[in-house]
């Protein structure tokens, strides 16, 4: 189902055969990503326009036929490079099913590869992806679609991936922050104070915020707003009402869940909503 809102026009939806991914085709002026992270990797072909990005503490502009790669749960943000705005194919998947498919060994690997990038400027690889999008978006012929889809994932791990960065012993603030984010994500309906979370963390306050932030590359509170739209989205597909996910999720209205979903994901509610009741 497509929504516009404003200078905002999207299409979300599901295909099961590319591994329960998601898709979304959109449209956007004067509009802007705020810091969020995806539970999944997110493929974004930019298909007209320009829009610059800051992921890893670097700002780039992903041009039309850019492909912008942002692993899952890293944080990035995008806003227009001018009153044009920026139109997308995006293509959002478990970077471990990828994996899955086309290596036999996947389920012996430790750790997962990640996307190099974030830009990619590949033709090739933006029309494979191009192709996916759009052959599932119109259920195009599905053997031409799954064949694009394994020389785009071909392509993507021998280009375009490198192998997990070595471990390192945990650190007294990898446990609090690992506590801090248990403590926000358990109390996504009440007003938190820093002073709250630092006490579950057991850092002070400062100090927790200013851990925090270097490792989650938002602040505390972006994430507590994250966690309530993530904490939604799950309500979502499993088919409970809307006002019911808000309400769980410690929204205050529908409507502010709405305005949150727009600023992290890109959709309304209801779209995300329509894509997963269409796949029952």
């Amino acid at each position: 189902m497509t929504r516009r809102l404003g200078t905002v026009s999207t299409k979300f939806w599901r295909a099961d055969d590319l591994g329960s991914a998601e898709l979304l085709r959109g449209r956007f002026c004067d509009y802007s990503y705020n810091v969020h992270t995806h539970e999944k990797a997110c493929f974004a072909l930019i298909t007209r326009g320009a829009i610059r990005t800051r992921t890893r503490g670097i700002e780039a502009v992903a041009r039309a036929g850019d492909v912008y790669a942002i692993n899952a749960d890293e944080p990035h943000s995008g806003w227009p490079v001018d009153g044009a705005g920026w139109s997308l194919r995006t293509l959002y998947v478990d970077i471990g099913h990828l994996l899955a498919l086309v290596s036999d060994r996947a389920s012996e690997c430790r750790s997962l590869p990640a996307l190099v990038g974030p830009i990619i400027r590949d033709p090739h690889l933006a029309s494979l992806l191009r192709c996916v999008h759009s052959c599932s978006e119109v259920a195009g012929p599905s053997l031409k679609r799954e064949e694009r889809y394994c020389e785009f994932i071909t392509r993507l791990f021998e280009r375009y991936t490198c192998g997990a960065s070595p471990e390192k012993p945990a650190t007294r603030e990898d446990r609090a922050i690992r506590l801090a984010r248990d403590f926000l994500d358990h109390h996504l309906d009440q007003q938190v104070r820093l002073a709250d979370i630092a006490e579950a963390a057991g850092l002070p306050p400062f100090r927790l915020f200013r851990s925090f932030e270097k490792a989650a590359g938002m602040s505390p509170h972006r994430y507590h707003r994250q966690a309530r739209v993530r904490c939604a989205a799950r309500l979502i597909r499993l088919g409970h009402a809307l006002s019911d996910a808000a309400s769980a999720a410690g929204f205050a209205d529908q409507a502010h869940m709405t305005r949150s979903f727009r600023s992290t994901i890109g959709v309304t509610p209801g779209a995300y909503k329509d894509a997963y009741l269409r796949h029952k």
